[in-house]
């Protein structure tokens, strides 16, 4: 596993351990960055289930002005951290947030806080992605201008602001782009700073 592209092309990154990780496909991120890289330089990308940080540390290594890591596996973190520091991303640039990524999406709906990308690799069984996508359809306010999910089953737009703009597969893993219907309102004070009880 290692970097595409970027200021950290080819830089090879650590892999975590245990049942619950299970790292994004290199094409599967390729074909992610091919889609929203325009939407990368200097923005604000929030990385939930965040696993080893590859898919936030493309973001950054792409020009990326913060990224925010949300994961709540401690032997996952270990790789994490790791490679924020092989990497050199410091917390002026990246910061880690330990604990449950949909709890905190919805802290950070509730607090406010936006983002200009947030991308979520959630557990591909059971209910979390569309409890995912649930959370930032019913925000009080846009989270983010592009919310991209991986997923293994069927996944619907949560019945709220969110529109699916498209869903493409690779093999039993699906990436799915939603957006929110008031374009644009998610860059109304945003600056990549979090609420200290998010």
């Amino acid at each position: 596993m290692r970097v595409i592209a970027g200021a950290k092309k080819g830089l090879d990154l650590r892999c975590g351990h245990g049942p619950r990780f299970r790292p994004t496909q290199q094409l599967v991120k390729g074909s992610v960055f091919d889609t929203i890289g325009q939407e990368i330089a200097g923005a604000v990308f929030l990385d939930l289930f965040a696993g080893s940080g590859a898919m936030g540390i493309e973001a950054l290594s792409r020009g990326a002005a913060r990224a925010v890591f949300v994961e709540q596996e401690h032997r996952i973190l270990r790789a994490l951290r790791t490679n924020l520091e092989r990497c050199g991303f410091g917390p002026d640039r990246a910061e880690v947030r330990i604990g449950d990524a949909v709890r905190f999406l919805a802290r950070a709906a509730a607090a406010g806080a936006s983002f200009d990308v947030v991308y979520a690799d959630p557990p591909y069984e059971g209910a979390t992605a569309q409890k995912t996508v649930d959370v930032a359809a019913s925000s009080p306010r846009p989270l983010c201008r592009l919310l991209v999910v991986e997923h293994g089953g069927p996944l619907s737009a949560g019945g709220g602001s969110l529109e699916l703009e498209k869903t493409r597969q690779f093999g039993r893993t699906r990436v799915s782009y939603f957006r929110y219907r008031k374009e644009g309102a998610a860059d109304e004070g945003r600056d990549g700073t979090l609420p200290g009880d998010v």
